[in-house]
């Protein structure tokens, strides 16, 4: 292990390399005059610093030091409240803020004394630094790795991510894989191309509807069938995860592109792995992406239906994304190569259909209108732009989703005969500006089961329409309380909908039956 063999180099801070001294957050570390702000313990924090730099591949803008943290009743020893600074912290630095910022632990680092001994219960003695390193990892979601070190002696900790207050002693950490490094070997990157239509390249490659429900399905290799071998979920926590996985791995794509975008340097998806990745960091990664994912979901819907969105969202709070590290690298493989942004409508929304629909179907006893029905129902009603088009009992949303591509389509015939029987310049996923207002304004669905809702939400996002107006709700309730009480007007303004609509699909499970009899 490289902490060893203290020999406290940098007792005199003019003993500093010229590097570190040249890095800003290191002026935390010395008064006016130079010298340290804590002579015992400053040096061993430099130390450790330097030692991650060199011996780990952590790069120096991915630390802060001196970081305060101001912790609640109940998570120091005694109970008592707790402001304290983190000696040093060391970032993911594949995640950042809108403004470029580094915002997700990784290390947490706390020094002491080089006479302190391993054990020792005297104040500030090695006791009192490990259950102020408690409390930062406790204080910190995303903190995986924490170090307690006087310089004579280190011991390197993993967090039990179901236990946030349990810390397990292992060897040694693993070697910091940074963006920069990651984006050199990695084999799914984003980098600037002018010659991209949007000067993006992403190097992924769009599914076909045979591959993607290959990655997603049962067989041995499938996504499905490695969640539920190893974790031992139902069929229906599976899909659940798998919906999860789908989330994040969008929001993903979408989160590094705009990175790319804002930085200028190539970047490397979180769903990317190679021989250097460390599933312990991954897990995080993946977990962190969820989370990021699900704010992203909050603010965008904030911005059209205000801060009321408990019925609206496909997670909640409670809701995470964390498996074993084993499991999530199995599915971050399967996943990596493919775009499920550039994928068109039809592979997402039939493989989506398939996949769920089969599992819903066969092993929860539930029922999905099938394809063709759907196909027929929508070729019968034939919507435009004009229309405002309602499910009352949406289920997965396929409904609306086929709904969405017949538009499109009819969009992207009319926009191409417009323009003299051309495709040149045509965005076939948002053909026209009627389109997009359709897309965002028109759609709206009701669903009791909020598991199924979760299926509803992710199928419309990756189908472009995150701002479809989906909720949970029972449609078949009396019309004041899916109104609110608001009942004036409402003849002229039929629907389950307050601004009434053009045009409702919906089969009731009476009327399947006849279906498949005939």
């Amino acid at each position: 292990m490289p902490f060893s063999d203290f020999t406290n180099p940098y007792q005199n801070p003019a003993n500093i390399p010229q590097k570190y001294r040249q890095y800003i957050n290191l002026l935390k570390l010395f008064k006016a005059d130079g010298s340290y702000v804590r002579p015992a313990e400053d040096p061993v924090t430099m130390w450790a610093l330097e030692i991650l730099v060199e011996e780990y591949g952590v790069p120096l803008e991915a630390m802060e030091l001196e970081l305060n943290s101001d912790f609640a009743e109940g998570t120091y020893q005694g109970g008592r409240r707790y402001q304290g600074r983190a000696d040093l912290v060391v970032y993911d630095d594949r995640y950042a803020d809108s403004v470029g910022n580094l915002d997700v632990a990784f290390i947490m680092v706390e020094a002491m004394e080089p006479s302190k001994k391993v054990g020792g219960t005297e104040g500030e003695g090695w006791v009192d630094h490990l259950n102020r390193l408690n409390a930062y990892m406790s204080a910190s979601p995303s903190a995986r790795y924490a170090i307690l070190t006087s310089g004579k002696h280190t011991v390197i900790y993993r967090r039990d991510l179901d236990y946030p207050r349990k810390l397990e002693i292992i060897g040694d950490l693993q070697k910091y894989e940074s963006a920069r490094e990651a984006a050199k070997h990695s084999d799914y990157i984003v980098i600037l191309n002018p010659s991209e239509p949007d000067g993006i390249q992403t190097g992924l490659t769009p599914l076909t509807r045979d591959r993607f429900r290959e990655v997603l399905g049962d067989t041995r290799s499938g996504c499905h069938s490695i969640l539920r071998d190893n974790e031992g979920l139902q069929p229906q926590e599976a899909v659940d995860a798998m919906v999860k996985f789908l989330f994040a791995k969008w929001y993903d794509e979408q989160a590094t592109i705009d990175l790319v975008k804002q930085t200028g340097e190539s970047r490397a998806y979180v769903f990317s792995v190679s021989n250097e990745t460390d599933p312990e960091r991954l897990l995080v990664q993946v977990r962190d992406t969820f989370e990021k994912a699900k704010q992203w979901e909050r603010e965008t819907l904030a911005k059209k239906f205000g801060d009321d969105l408990s019925a609206r969202l496909a997670f909640n709070e409670a809701d995470v994304l964390q498996f074993k590290p084993h499991t999530t690298m199995e599915i971050v493989k399967r996943l990596q190569p493919w775009s499920l942004r550039k994928s068109s409508a039809d592979v997402k929304g039939g493989v989506f259909e398939d996949f769920l629909s089969k599992t819903f179907r066969d092993d929860l006893g539930q029922y999905f209108t099938p394809t063709p029905v759907i196909n027929l129902m929508v070729g019968i009603l034939q919507p435009t732009v004009n229309d405002y088009v309602g499910d009352p009992a949406c289920g997965s949303a396929r409904m609306l989703t086929h709904v969405l591509d017949y538009v499109r389509k009819q969009e992207y015939a009319k926009a191409i005969a417009n323009n003299g029987g051309s495709a040149e310049g045509i965005n076939p996923e948002e053909p026209t500006q009627e389109f997009i207002k359709f897309r965002d304004n028109h759609l709206f669905g009701a669903e009791y089961s909020r598991n199924v809702m979760h299926v509803a939400r992710v199928n419309t996002l990756m189908n472009g329409a995150q701002y479809a107006d989906l909720k949970v709700m029972d449609s078949l309730e009396r019309l004041g309380s899916i109104t609110g009480g608001i009942t004036q007007g409402l003849p002229e303004r039929p629907g389950f909908y307050l601004g009434g609509l053009t045009m409702i699909l919906t089969i009731n499970l009476q009327e399947l039956k006849m279906l498949y009899l005939y």
